[in-house]
């Protein structure tokens, strides 16, 4: 068995909106390429509260730590808080997609929970 992918508990959340925009060429392919792989196989995910597999590519990833980590954590504990997890939580990432899509974007609750993302706007369209 594959060893859990690591992923931030509002990744599930950019996941959803995510439309081909970004920082960078090398973001945006690097973004598809994780988005076509979690769609594809289904994996297991452990929740994290610091770099994951999609922040391989951000300009804010310094050596392995989020320069805006203070404002992202506080959107990942929103999220966790509502979909009811914890950082360390295993799962695989159908169930962690749906939990984010009914506590949250069902639910009505994306602005409270990313009030401080730049991408906003995008996921309110």
């Amino acid at each position: 068995m594959n060893e859990p992918h690591l992923l931030r508990p509002h990744h599930a959340l950019c996941i959803r909106f995510f439309e081909g925009k970004g920082y960078s060429e090398a973001f945006i392919r690097h973004m598809t390429d994780v988005i076509e792989m979690l769609q594809r196989g289904d994996p297991a995910i452990t929740l994290v509260d610091g770099c994951d597999i999609l922040c391989g590519q951000c300009p804010h990833n310094t050596g392995g730590v989020c320069d805006h980590d203070e404002k992202v954590r506080g959107i990942d504990q929103r999220a966790l808080e509502m979909m009811a997890l914890s950082v360390g939580s295993v799962l695989s990432w159908h169930e962690c997609y749906t939990r984010a899509y009914d506590s949250i974007i069902k639910a009505g609750r994306l602005k409270e929970v990313c009030r401080d993302c730049q991408w906003l706007s995008i996921c309110e369209k």
